[in-house]
């Protein structure tokens, strides 16, 4: 089953849309539902509701609504630290969410950290 991907603010961009849909993902972002600028708690509990996995490079904001048991249906992590060699671009992310999917691991209530399942 392929998943359904929600970009919090941090990730919402184009480039991330395009290739995401490219690899069969259906993607919602803040734009499509009236949700730019909002508290990540509000994106979550939207990503919740419609059943959409969420992709976000604001992990420390995530990691702890997570932690504190806020329901979701799994939060996909990217850590981006403004270095070249270290960052994902938005290809690898693509790759790595392919990888995660692959691997059977349950997604639902997890949070993952893609930069772990990069090549």
């Amino acid at each position: 089953m392929t998943l359904r991907l929600y970009l919090d603010d941090s990730v919402d961009s184009d480039e991330y849309r395009l290739r995401l849909a490219a690899a069969g993902y259906e993607v919602i972002s803040p734009r499509d539902v009236g949700m730019i600028g909002e508290d990540d708690r509000l994106h979550l509990d939207y990503a919740f509701h419609h059943g959409l996995v969420l992709l976000t490079h604001d992990a420390d904001d995530f990691e702890e609504l997570h932690l504190a048991g806020e329901p979701h249906s799994g939060i996909l992590v990217v850590y981006f630290d403004n270095n070249r060699r270290r960052d994902m671009r938005p290809p690898e992310v693509v790759r790595a969410i392919e990888r995660l999917e692959a691997s059977g691991l349950p997604i639902v209530g997890e949070l993952h950290v893609l930069n772990h399942w990069r090549s």
